[in-house]
């Protein structure tokens, strides 16, 4: 069933998109489009190499001719993906185990407990690549409008993704779980060691959420912040010190507007009950936290911006 409406999926899109007349199936039709194309970009050597003068050193990026892509476009298609991908991982968790039964669904729902990680990685991955596709369809929307034909730099998005997945998503779903199994042995420890009183008001679901958030503040959101930048920096072809310069210049702000933009994100994540459903909720938050990260890594280095305007494309 599940290769079916795969095989649905794809074949209606690219084959049968432009002669559906239906509602439903138009949605799914231009959804189809949208994700093969990311999937042919982000898996496939570039069938249509380009120079540009965007990229430090010159160089060439892919421009896909295929299907005419607008920001519109992308901005439907990428909510779609994410949504549908959403979908399918959340029951991935402790929780599916108690859902009703049903021959396929009890199929797929084995799939998604047997294969946890790589579920939860596909999905950060997707997350990924949505971030810079979306970024680079901002910039065009802010430039010629959401009507503008967007020519992708698909290259860039297979940077962006690869230094995501990298950076934040393998180690965030390591932390999330170091988190998940140090507060249970904390929890332990301090009934039998503290007062009720105290034990109560320091083994509170709002105060251990609120630990989580503090340390993930200082420790993970910084060295996943100089990650990503080093990273970016050296797959363009920078070399170390171009990496480390670019980590140099914009680790500061990154940092400071990480914190501002996590504060209240990790609150609600740690909150979650199991580190599977913290990381599928993570991954959408850092969806619209990587379209900035790339936006600033992609940004050549130059006088200080305010700070206030540190979340507007330039």
């Amino acid at each position: 069933a599940a290769r079916r409406c795969w095989r649905w999926w794809f074949e209606v899109g690219i084959q049968q998109g432009g002669r559906i007349e239906s509602h439903g199936c138009h949605i799914c039709a231009e959804s189809g489009k949208y994700i093969s194309l990311m999937w042919q970009a982000l898996l496939l050597p570039c069938a249509h190499p380009e120079p540009t003068s965007s990229q430090p050193g010159g160089g060439k990026h892919c421009v896909t001719a295929t299907v005419r892509l607008t920001p519109a476009r992308i901005y439907a298609g990428t909510a779609i993906a994410v949504a549908a991908a959403s979908a399918a991982v959340i029951p991935a968790g402790p929780t599916a185990r108690q859902q009703s039964p049903g021959a396929v669904r009890a199929a797929l729902r084995a799939l998604r407990l047997d294969n946890d990680m790589a579920a939860l990685l596909a999905h950060g991955a997707l997350a990924d690549a949505a971030a810079d596709v979306l970024a680079q369809a901002v910039a065009v929307d802010s430039a010629r409008g959401r009507t503008a034909t967007a020519d992708l730099d698909w290259r860039r998005v297979r940077r962006s993704t690869l230094a995501a997945l990298v950076s934040d998503d393998i180690p965030f779903l390591l932390w999330a779980r170091l988190l998940h199994e140090a507060s249970h042995r904390y929890v332990l420890a301090a009934r039998r060691v503290l007062s009720p009183p105290l034990a109560r008001a320091l083994t509170h679901p709002a105060s251990l959420a609120a630990t989580k958030a503090l340390l993930s503040q200082i420790v993970y959101e910084s060295a996943t912040a100089v990650a990503y930048l080093g990273l970016q920096a050296y797959m363009r072809g920078g070399g170390a010190a171009e990496a480390w310069a670019e980590v140099r210049a914009k680790f500061w702000r990154v940092w400071v507007d990480g914190l501002a933009f996590f504060s209240a994100t990790y609150l609600v994540v740690f909150a979650l009950p199991h580190y599977s459903m913290q990381v599928v909720v993570d991954n959408i938050a850092s969806l619209v936290f990587n379209m900035y990260l790339s936006h600033v890594s992609h940004r050549k280095r130059g006088p200080p911006v305010p700070h206030s305007n540190s979340f507007c494309p330039r």
